[in-house]
């Protein structure tokens, strides 16, 4: 090879490594500059604080817990800190808190539904279906029905409570009917419920389990005339005078 090819052969590899040098030294600053932006500067900050699903709670008072700030960068927010400061208000059953690009932080949340309430320390506390009281009443709301659960172990009272209100929550779905001959429910344990109805008549229905079957049970019992039912064994009904 004649000194000129080769001196033309060099120039032009040296050349070819210079570009692959500085394209990776572009690549680096276009990345850390992307990185910049995303992660550190005000371009994609937070600057608004949006809240979905809220019912009985005022939209301040979630951003108020939430406590998001303005200004910090969308990708930086700790968006799991954030739910459990929301998910920590008494009234919410679920929280998720997402990025909305540009400049939105999002809370979407799901009240507590109240399916019945319980006096607690001489307050009217609302239950929702899980058995949790969750918010405080001035006076016994007339939409929903009083609970009566006379459990003071606290694993056995919240477990009693469950049951109580999965049964109170079955029956509203699936027999308005019956639901507005309750009066009120109650329960010694969590296998103890008694629905208390209109015209003096108790219903023993037991433990939680077969809810569907004894509620089928118990629409056909209800037509003979008696004060006490009992399908806590659905397969054997009673009926007491």
């Amino acid at each position: 090879m004649s000194n000129d090819r080769f001196a033309a052969r060099s120039g032009y590899l040296r050349r070819r490594r210079w570009k692959r040098v500085a394209a990776g030294l572009l690549s680096v600053v276009i990345a850390a500059t992307l990185i910049w932006v995303v992660a550190f500067s005000s371009v994609l900050a937070v600057r608004r604080v949006a809240v979905d699903g809220e019912t009985t709670l005022k939209e301040s008072q979630v951003r108020r817990e939430a406590d998001v700030r303005i200004g910090e960068p969308l990708a930086r927010l700790d968006t799991s800190a954030i739910e459990a400061r929301v998910a920590s208000m008494e009234r919410i059953e679920s929280v998720e808190v997402s990025r909305s690009w540009l400049h939105t932080a999002r809370i979407t949340l799901v009240e507590r539904t109240p399916v019945a309430w319980i006096s607690v320390g001489g307050e009217v506390r609302a239950l929702d279906r899980y058995g949790i009281d969750f918010r405080t009443y001035r006076k016994p709301p007339a939409r929903l029905i009083k609970a009566e659960v006379t459990v003071f172990d606290a694993r056995q009272r919240q477990q009693t409570l469950e049951a109580v209100t999965a049964v109170v929550q079955l029956i509203e779905d699936k027999d308005p009917g019956l639901r507005r001959r309750m009066q009120a429910i109650s329960a010694g344990s969590k296998d103890s419920i008694e629905l208390n109805l209109t015209k003096g008549r108790t219903v023993v229905w037991g433990s939680r389990a077969d809810s569907s079957h004894k509620l089928t049970v118990l629409r056909a019992l209800l037509r003979i005339d008696a004060a006490r039912y009992d399908i806590s064994a659905p397969d054997q009904p009673t009926t007491r005078k």
